[in-house]
């Protein structure tokens, strides 16, 4: 069993005990939702941590405990739980299948059971196309369905960032290992480092290319070997993802690894302008005058042409390749340039740590400050804070500074409610060091009022950045409606940065909006919105996000130092 895999389990736990009666299952729905979370971002699998030191390491995992230990090792041993079987009993199956709909919650899901008598996704689609459906729901009811229907569908068999890049890391690593292996890289669309990933395609060189097949199919986290051959063998993983591992002559790396980098788009203009040059770019080489010219090294196609080497993440066909023909290329932003994360949640709200905890940790990862930002009152099922309770969080703020080098700022995630007013007092805000406002509820107000509704927190004088700005979740939630070119202008004039969630089913900003945010002025704060220890370690996504979207250091809030940070906040 994968972390991923055990964490759906306590995730499909808390969907029907929030199901079966929200208001009594309330404190028992979160505390389900933050093992799943805890454990789907485990970097080390969660089976091994046990194998090594059974229930008791398991328990020390922010967000597990006794309770949960226990199933989790009841999962690992039998590979399932008897208390979610039970559970499932109490619901009709496709009660719990249409909870899975993106936009479908506890009560519509019921509705569609009982009174459209639906019996799973494909009858539900099959009746709303029908027309059995319209007298039931309005019309724009029935579109939101299907488009979430459509959403859940275009993530099927796919995994987010943060679950594929460990795994291609690992196999990388072991490839490395092995006897006469001069080069291996992960190609496709997880070096250009994109949010979703579908199978991980490795190329490799080596001395003897049958070896490096036959060792690779033999590794322990191999589960099924589909093909092999002498240059080329596909596997599953013990995750289940697909896996392809194809050999290659060294004397043509480089121009393969650029081939098999892509993206589709990117390939083609390269290709479309070394026409223009009397040149023909293929996998193998470069022919020109007649001749093949074969590259070992990456860069040197790219010099070949004429141009300079172009980051893998810039390869989308966005302007790139006239950017790098004009040496005008970004130099972009690097996971050694953060210099602290503004977004942090503490035990005081809904996160898992103590303020020394998250003081510790920021000074591990080398960080000059560290951010303290939990949620405000009016988000009550993630304990936010009043006033008094943030002057009482300021104490232990306080008294936690004396023992740390690191700079702890004190902030808030304060809500922009449907009304666009705030839900924590202006003299409150003023206290803070910093000030993150976010979107929480109401997501599908029409796009003019949910554009003046983020624009009025823009041009407040106390909010710094906003967080999670389109409020997409991967698979699970769509952007909301709204004018970004008027946000973007707003952030501009009004000295306000738009977040960008590390946070690997957000990731928000998106990358494309982030380039055209750049071109308006608009600066950034790459953040984690942490709530247990190893999100922290998350930032590398969000950096990924920034260089997809052409941002440079000098985008980014946070890779200012704490006396640069300070005066950019106190120009607002």
């Amino acid at each position: 069993m994968t972390n991923k895999q055990i964490g759906k389990i306590f995730e499909e736990i808390s969907k029907i005990l929030e199901v079966k009666d929200p208001q009594k299952n309330r404190f028992r729905v979160l505390a389900y939702q933050k093992a799943a979370q805890a454990i789907e971002n485990m970097p080390d699998e969660i089976v091994d941590i046990y194998k090594r030191n059974g229930t008791e390491a398991i328990e020390k995992i922010p967000g597990v405990g006794e309770s949960i230990s226990k199933k989790i090792e009841e999962i690992i041993k039998t590979g399932k739980l008897q208390y979610l079987e039970e559970l499932k009993k109490k619901l009709p199956a496709g009660q719990i299948e249409f909870l899975e709909i993106p936009g479908i919650g506890p009560k519509m899901a019921e509705k569609l059971i009982r009174e459209l008598k639906a019996k799973n996704i494909k009858d539900l689609t099959k009746k709303i196309d029908s027309g059995e459906a319209d007298k039931i729901f309005k019309e724009k009811t029935r579109a939101n369905i299907l488009r979430g229907i459509k959403l859940k569908e275009s993530l099927t068999g796919r995994m987010l960032i943060n679950e594929a890049l460990p795994i291609a890391e690992e196999l990388v690593l072991k490839i490395k290992r092995i006897d006469g292996v001069k080069k291996v890289d992960y190609v496709g669309s997880l070096r250009r480092m994109k949010e979703t990933i579908g199978d991980i395609d490795i190329v490799a060189t080596a001395d003897d290319s049958k070896k490096v097949i036959d060792e690779f199919t033999k590794f322990t986290s191999v589960s099924q070997v589909i093909s092999k051959g002498n240059f080329k063998s596909t596997i599953i993983h013990q995750s289940g993802v697909q896996v392809d591992l194809e050999m290659v002559p060294e004397e043509e790396y480089g121009s393969l690894l650029q081939h098999f980098t892509g993206s589709k788009e990117h390939n083609v203009a390269l290709r479309t302008y070394a026409q223009t040059q009397s040149k023909s770019v293929s996998e193998h080489g470069i022919k020109y005058q007649e001749k093949i010219n074969k590259f070992n090294e990456e860069k040197d196609v790219y010099n070949f042409l004429g141009m300079a080497w172009i980051p893998p993440e810039l390869r989308e066909d966005r302007g790139e390749i006239r950017s790098a023909l004009q040496n005008k290329l970004p130099e972009l932003i690097e996971l050694k340039d953060i210099r602290g994360d503004l977004h942090v949640h503490s035990k005081w709200s809904d996160g898992n740590m103590m303020i020394e905890e998250i003081a510790k940790l920021g000074e591990e990862l080398g960080y000059e400050y560290i951010v303290v930002s939990d949620h405000t009152v009016g988000l009550g099922i993630a304990h936010g804070l009043n006033e008094k309770a943030l002057e009482e969080r300021q104490k232990e703020i306080d008294k936690v500074q004396k023992n740390h080098k690191i700079k702890i700022l004190s902030s808030v995630e304060v809500n922009i409610k449907a009304d666009a007013t705030l839900d924590i007092e202006s003299w409150m805000l003023e206290k803070m060091d910093i000030v993150t406002a976010s979107v929480h509820s109401s997501f599908r107000q029409e796009k003019e009022v949910m554009t003046k509704r983020i624009i009025k927190a823009i041009e407040n004088p106390h909010i710094d950045v906003i967080g999670h700005p389109s409020g997409r979740i991967i698979g699970v939630r769509e952007p909301y409606e709204v004018d970004w070119p008027r946000i973007f202008k707003a952030c501009a004039t009004n000295n306000t940065a738009l977040e960008i969630s590390s946070f690997p089913n957000r990731l928000d900003l998106r990358d494309y909006l982030c380039k055209e945010a750049k071109s308006y002025g608009v600066k950034f704060a790459i953040n984690t919105d942490s709530h247990l220890a190893n999100h922290l370690e998350l930032m590398r996504f969000g950096v990924a996000v920034a260089r997809r979207g052409w941002l440079a250091k000098n985008d980014i809030i946070n890779t200012k130092n704490l006396q640069e940070l300070i005066n950019w906040i106190n120009e607002k």
